[in-house]
C-alpha cells in the first residue's frame, strides 16, 4: 500500500478496537478497494471480512445486493425482514473459518444499496453481530440506516484524499519498478490532479504509446501524454454510465464550455444536477464572482469530446455560442474551446488559433499546438504560425527543422523576432554551423530590416557565440540610443544579457538584479515564455555562482503564477542541473549526483539551453570525488559526445569539471597537467565566474600553491561562494590553528561543510605536536561535524585500490603518515615542500577510498608499526 500506511494502520486499529463502523470516504479511483485488500491482512486471521457490493442497477431492489447471501431464502419469505435478516445470518455462519473470528461486513459503494438491506446491516451492527467498514464516494449520500450510525456517534471516518507528489513519486516507482525522473512525476501528478487509478491508467497509455520509456534504469516521458487514448476514454465511459442523463449532459457542457458560467450549466440542466456532480467530485465547485465551472480532472474533457455522439456536439455548440467569448479568454478556456473546435469543425477566427498555438507549444501541448497553427491559413498570420511550429520542434531536439522553420522575419513582432532568432541561432549552433556564417546571416537579415529589435539579434548572436567582448560594447552601445522607447520585451533581453556579462565580471549580485528586472519585464508580456527561460536561467546562473542557492527554488513559482507551464522546453531539467551545481559547491557530492545522474537522462531527450555537457561533467566529478570511477568514466564519455553543445556561458565550466574528474579518477602526473593547463587558461581568461571556479577545483585536487590567486579574484567579486574562497585563502595563507579553525567555523555557518573540514582538517595537522589538547580536540569535533553534514562520518574505508597502485613517492608519504609524522616533518624529512606532500596525500586519499589521516592505516591493512611502514620508511 503505497501511501495509505497510515490510513490503513488506523482502520485495522479501529477494527480490532470493536468500532461498530468504520466509514471510508474519498473520490473514486482514490484507492477505497486497495485500502480494503491492506486493511484485510492487517486484521487477518482475528477477523473475517464479507463484502457486500453497491449497484446503481439494483438500488430499487430490495435485498438486491444480499442476493448471493440467500440462495435458499423461499419466495414467499423474501419480503419479510426478519426471514431476510435469519437467512443472511445463517449463510454468513455457514461461510466464515470459525465461531472465534470476529466478523466484519465490508459494504463497498454502499451509496449505491437499497434502504432494507442497510436496515438489515444497521441492526446487525447495532447488536453488535458484526461490524461495517463502509466506503462510497464523499459528497454522496448514504443510506439513512448507515447515516445514523454515524450521526449516533457508533461510526469513525477516515478520509482518504489524493496523493501527494511524494506518494505519486512512491506509486510510480513502485509501479514501474525504477527510478522515475522528478519531471516525469510531476507531470503525471499533476494530469492526474493525484488519483492513485488516473495515475495508473495515465502510465499505463504512455507505456503503450512509447511515450513512457526506460532509458539507463530510469522511466522518462520522452514524448507528449495521450489522453485520448482507448484506456482513459474506457475509464471516462464507465463514470459517465453511472450518471443520470442529466447528468451526463451536464458533464459534457461543462467539458465543452470550461470554464462554463454556473448560471449557463443550471440554466440548461438544473442547480440540482450542479450540485450533484459536484458531490459526486467530477466538476470542481464554482469559483469566482461569477461562478465557474470545470472538470475536477482537466485530462477527462479530451476523453469526454471522444465519447460525445455528433446528434447532441450540435446541441451543445449552441449551447455554448453566446459563452465562447468569455470562456476563450481564459488559458484554459482558450485551449478547451480550440480542441473542441477542432475536433468536431467548429469555425473560430484564425487569431483564437494562434493564440492557442501558441500557448500550447509553450505548455508542451505539441499536437495541439501543431493542429491549430495548421488551422491558421492567412498569409498576413503565416510567419507566426511558422514560428509555432519552429517552437515545437526545437522542443523536440529538431534541430535541422527548427533551423529552416525559425528563421527570423520581418513579418514578426519584436517578441516573434528576439523568440525567434534565440531558438534560430540555437537550433544552428547545435547543428555546428560555422560562426561566421551565422555572423553573416545575421547581418543579411538585419540589413534587410528597417529598424526594430534587430541590433539586439546581433547581441543574442554574441552571446551564444560566447563573445564577452562584443556583447558588452554592444549592450553599452544600445544603452546609448533611445532604449528607454523601446518594448518590454526588447528592454527585458537587453537586462538579461547585461546580466550574462555582468555574472562574468564577478558582478553576480548585480547580475541577479538584472535577470531579475528582465523576468518583471516579461511577467506582462503573453506568450512570452521562450524569453522568460532565457532570463530565467541567467538569473540562476549568476545566483548559483553567488552562492545564493535556494535561487533554483523560486523560477518554477515565477512561471506557474504566471500561468505558465515551468517544463516547457524542459526548463525543469536545466534548473535541476543548476541543484547540482550547487551540491558540487557546497561539497555535497553524495546529493549532487543524486540531482544530475536523472537529470542527465532528461537532457538527452531535450537540452534547450545546451547544459547536457555541464550536467555530464558535474556527475563525473562527483562520481569521481565519491569513488565510482566506472560511473565517472561513463559520464565523461557523455562529455565528449560529438552531437551535443554547451552554451557559451557553461561551456568553461563544463571543461573545468571534465578535468577535475578525469584527475580524480587517474590521479597521475599527466591528469594533474591536465586540470592545470585548463586551469591556467581560465585564469588567464576574461571570466571572474570561470577563474574562480577553476582555482577552487585546484584546491580540492589537493593542491596549495594558488591560494594567494585565489584570494585575488575573489576579494573583488559579490556573493557568499566568493566570500568563502576568501576565507579560506586568507586562512591557508596564514596558516595558524587559530585562523584555520576561526575559518573552519566561519564556513560551516555559511554552509561550506567541505572547505570547513579543509580547514579543520589543516589545522589539526598544525596541532598534531602541540601540547594543547584542548585546542586539537575542539577542532576536531569542527571536522567530525563536517564529516556528519557531508554523509562521510561513519562510512567505512572502501578502497578502490590497493596500496600496490599507488605511485612510489605516494606509498612512501602513506607510510610516514602512518607513522604519525606531520605534513611538515614528512616534507623536512623529503627534502620537499608541504605542498607537495598534502597532493600526493590527497591523491593517496582517492586511489584508497578515504577521507582523512586516521583511516589509513586501515585501508593499506597495516597498523602504524607493521612491515609495510617500517620498508618504506628506509
Amino acid at each position: 500500500m503505497i501511501g495509505r500506511e497510515h490510513e490503513t494502520a488506523r482502520c485495522a486499529a479501529l477494527l480490532r478496537d470493536r468500532v461498530p463502523a468504520v466509514l471510508v470516504l474519498g473520490e473514486t479511483g482514490v484507492g477505497k478497494s486497495a485500502l480494503i485488500a491492506a486493511v484485510r491482512d492487517e486484521v487477518a486471521p482475528a477477523t473475517q471480512l464479507f463484502e457486500i457490493h453497491g449497484s446503481p442497477s439494483l438500488q430499487r431492489v430490495p435485498y438486491g445486493v444480499l442476493a448471493p447471501f440467500l440462495g435458499g431464502l423461499p419466495t414467499e419469505e423474501a419480503g419479510s425482514r426478519i426471514s431476510v435478516l435469519r437467512a443472511f445470518w445463517r449463510r454468513i455462519e455457514e461461510l466464515r473459518d470459525g465461531p472465534e473470528s470476529r466478523l466484519v461486513l465490508v459494504i463497498d459503494d454502499a451509496h449505491s444499496i437499497d434502504s432494507l438491506t442497510a436496515e438489515v446491516i444497521a441492526e446487525l451492527v447495532g447488536a453488535g453481530w458484526a461490524q461495517a467498514l463502509v466506503t462510497s464516494p464523499d459528497g454522496a449520500l448514504l443510506p439513512p440506516p448507515l447515516m445514523q450510525l454515524w450521526l449516533d456517534g457508533s461510526a469513525e471516518r477516515i478520509d482518504l484524499e489524493p496523493f501527494a507528489y511524494p506518494e505519486a513519486a512512491l506509486f510510480l516507482e513502485s509501479t514501474l519498478g525504477g527510478r522515475v525522473l522528478p519531471s516525469t512525476v510531476r507531470r503525471l501528478w499533476r494530469e492526474s490532479q493525484g488519483n492513485p487509478m488516473l495515475l495508473r491508467c495515465l502510465v499505463d497509455e504512455a507505456q503503450s504509446t512509447g511515450a513512457l520509456v526506460e532509458r539507463k534504469n530510469t522511466w522518462i516521458l520522452a514524448s507528449e501524454l495521450e489522453r485520448r487514448g482507448d484506456g482513459l476514454v474506457g475509464l471516462v465511459r464507465e463514470q459517465l454510465q453511472r450518471l443520470s442523463a442529466d447528468e451526463r449532459d451536464a458533464l459534457m457542457l461543462v467539458a465543452v464550455a470550461q470554464p462554463a458560467a454556473l448560471s449557463l450549466v443550471e440554466g440548461s440542466y438544473s442547480a440540482e444536477v450542479v450540485r450533484s456532480l459536484v458531490a459526486k467530485r467530477l466538476i470542481l465547485p464554482p469559483d469566482g464572482p461569477d461562478g465557474s465551472l470545470r472538470l475536477r480532472h482537466s485530462v477527462y474533457g479530451e476523453a469526454i469530446f471522444q465519447l460525445i455522439p455528433l446528434s447532441r456536439s450540435l446541441r451543445l455548440q449552441q449551447l455554448a455560442a453566446n459563452h465562447r467569448a468569455r470562456q476563450i479568454a481564459t488559458a484554459d478556456g482558450l485551449l478547451c474551446a480550440v480542441s473542441w473546435a477542432l475536433g468536431c469543425g467548429l469555425a473560430l477566427e484564425e487569431t483564437t488559433f494562434l493564440r492557442a498555438a501558441k500557448l500550447a507549444a509553450r505548455l508542451g501541448e505539441t499536437s495541439l499546438a501543431l493542429r491549430a497553427a495548421d488551422a491558421v491559413r492567412s498569409p498576413e498570420l503565416r510567419a507566426e504560425a511558422l514560428l509555432v511550429r519552429g517552437i515545437v520542434a526545437y522542443s523536440a531536439s529538431r534541430h535541422s527543422e527548427a533551423a529552416r522553420l525559425l528563421e527570423p522575419s520581418a513579418e514578426l513582432d519584436a517578441e516573434g523576432v528576439l523568440t525567434a532568432g534565440l531558438l534560430w541561432l540555437y537550433s544552428r549552433d547545435a547543428l555546428g554551423h560555422p560562426r561566421e556564417e551565422m555572423a553573416r546571416d545575421v547581418e543579411r537579415l538585419a540589413a534587410a530590416a528597417d529598424g526594430g529589435p534587430w541590433d539586439l539579434l546581433r547581441l543574442v548572436f554574441a552571446s551564444v557565440a560566447g563573445d564577452y567582448v562584443a556583447l558588452e560594447v554592444g549592450l553599452a552601445a544600445w544603452r546609448a540610443t533611445e532604449a528607454t522607447e523601446r518594448s518590454a520585451v526588447e528592454r527585458a533581453v537587453a537586462a538579461a544579457l547585461e546580466a550574462e556579462v555582468l555574472a562574468c565580471r564577478g558582478l553576480l549580485l548585480e547580475s541577479v538584479s538584472a535577470a531579475s528586472r528582465a523576468l518583471e519585464l516579461l511577467g506582462s508580456v503573453e506568450g512570452s515564455g521562450c524569453l522568460a527561460e532565457f532570463a530565467a536561467v541567467r538569473l540562476v546562473y549568476a545566483a548559483v555562482t553567488a552562492g545564493q542557492w535556494g535561487a533554483v527554488e523560486s523560477i518554477p513559482a515565477w512561471f506557474s503564477g504566471r500561468r505558465r507551464h515551468e517544463e516547457s522546453f524542459q526548463l525543469a531539467a536545466t534548473l535541476e542541473c543548476a541543484r547540482g551545481l550547487a551540491f558540487l559547491r557546497q561539497g555535497k557530492f553524495g546529493p549532487a549526483l543524486a540531482v544530475l545522474e536523472p537529470t542527465l537522462e532528461e537532457l538527452r531527450v531535450c537540452d534547450s539551453q545546451h547544459v547536457f555537457q555541464l550536467c555530464a561533467a558535474g556527475a563525473a566529478y562527483a562520481a569521481a570525488r565519491l569513488g565510482d570511477w566506472g560511473k565517472s568514466a561513463d559520464f565523461l564519455e557523455d562529455t565528449r559526445s560529438a552531437e551535443r553543445v554547451s552554451a557559451s556561458i557553461v561551456r568553461p565550466i563544463a571543461e573545468l569539471f571534465a578535468a577535475a574528474a578525469a584527475c580524480a579518477v587517474h590521479p597521475d602526473d599527466g591528469a594533474l597537467a591536465s586540470l592545470e593547463h585548463v586551469v591556467d587558461a581560465a585564469v588567464r581568461g576574461p571570466r571572474r565566474d570561470v577563474c574562480l571556479q577553476a582555482l577552487f577545483l585546484w584546491f580540492e585536487a589537493g593542491q596549495r600553491d594558488r591560494l594567494d590567486e585565489l584570494l585575488a579574484v575573489s576579494w573583488p567579486m559579490e556573493g557568499e561562494w566568493a566570500e568563502a574562497a576568501v576565507l579560506l585563502s586568507a586562512a591557508f595563507a596564514e596558516g595558524s590553528p587559530d585562523s584555520l579553525r576561526s575559518a573552519g567555523d566561519a564556513l560551516r555557518s555559511a554552509f561550506y561543510p567541505r572547505l570547513a573540514r579543509d580547514c579543520y582538517g589543516e589545522a589539526l595537522a598544525q596541532l598534531e605536536n602541540t601540547p594543547s589538547r584542548a585546542d586539537a580536540r575542539a577542532v576536531w569535533e569542527g571536522q567530525r561535524a563536517c564529516d556528519a553534514e557531508l554523509g562521510e562520518a561513519e562510512l567505512p574505508a572502501q578502497p578502490s585500490a590497493s596500496a600496490g597502485e599507488l605511485t612510489r613517492r605516494e606509498r612512501q608519504i602513506v607510510a610516514l603518515a602512518i607513522s604519525g609524522l606531520s605534513d611538515r616533518e614528512i616534507a623536512d624529512r623529503l627534502i620537499v615542500s608541504v605542498r607537495t606532500v598534502e597532493g600526493h596525500l590527497y591523491r593517496a586519499y582517492s586511489k584508497l577510498g578515504v577521507s582523512s589521516r586516521e583511516q589509513l592505516s586501515t585501508a593499506v591493512g597495516l597498523a602504524p608499526e607493521g612491515e609495510y611502514t617500517a620498508q618504506q620508511s628506509k
